[in-house]
Order: C-alpha cells, then structure tokens, then sequence
C-alpha cells in the first residue's frame, strides 16, 4: 500500500512546483529535484511565430542547448530575436518551470540557445 503514498506525494510535489511564484527568474538549476516533471507545463509551440520575446531578466544565451554551453551573452527582460526550432536539452528550472526545452535563436548572425520556459511568441 505504499504506492498511492509515493504517488501523492510526487503529485503533491508537482502542485507545489507549479503554485511556486511566478516571477520571471532565469536562474539555473544546480541539481535535480527529486521528481522530473514532463514538460506539459511548457508551451511547446514557442517559436511559433518566428520570433520570440524574452519574459525573464539576464536571460542566459548558450551555444548549445544546455546550462555547461558557452554563455554567449544574457537577453533583458522584453528584448526579441528570431528563433526557428524548439529542442530538448539540458533539464533546468527557470521562470518558475522544471523542463528541458529549449528554443534557437539568432542574433548578430550567430545562433544561440535558450529556455523556452522564459520566451513568450511575439
């Protein structure tokens, strides 16, 4: 009967993690938390558009889909860039979402990659 237990208190963490503040924070995760959550709190279509707008401040732009990528520069809050995909990469908790996707971005004719957890579409 331990089961359901496991199973509530993993749900209880989820419900935690998703009424967690919603203030625009792209901090970076230094470990996993004990349960991984899917990324169905993410808007997968981000990059719908064509072109993305940055909802979080230093907004961390990597050259590769994860948090160990050269950090190319950091996006301010309301800046915009072009993007063209949406991939999975390193798992990390920004904007208040646990998610491993990620969105391409161009800027001064080089690409770079950030958290499509802290883009809305413009």
């Amino acid at each position: 009967m331990k089961a359901p237990k496991v199973a509530a208190t993993l749900f209880f963490a989820f419900v935690t993690l998703l009424a967690a503040p919603t203030a625009a924070s792209a901090q970076e995760a230094t470990s996993a938390p004990v349960a991984a959550v899917d990324d169905i709190s993410v808007n997968s279509s981000i990059c719908g558009t064509g072109r993305v707008e940055s909802i979080a401040t230093n907004l961390p732009i990597r050259s590769t889909p994860n948090t160990t990528g050269g950090l190319i520069t950091t996006a301010q809050k309301g800046y915009q860039y072009d993007c063209d995909i949406t991939v999975t990469g390193g798992w990390v908790t920004a904007c208040g979402v646990y998610s491993n996707l990620w969105v391409r971005i161009n800027f001064s004719s080089q690409d770079g990659f950030t958290y499509a957890a802290c883009l809305d579409d413009v």
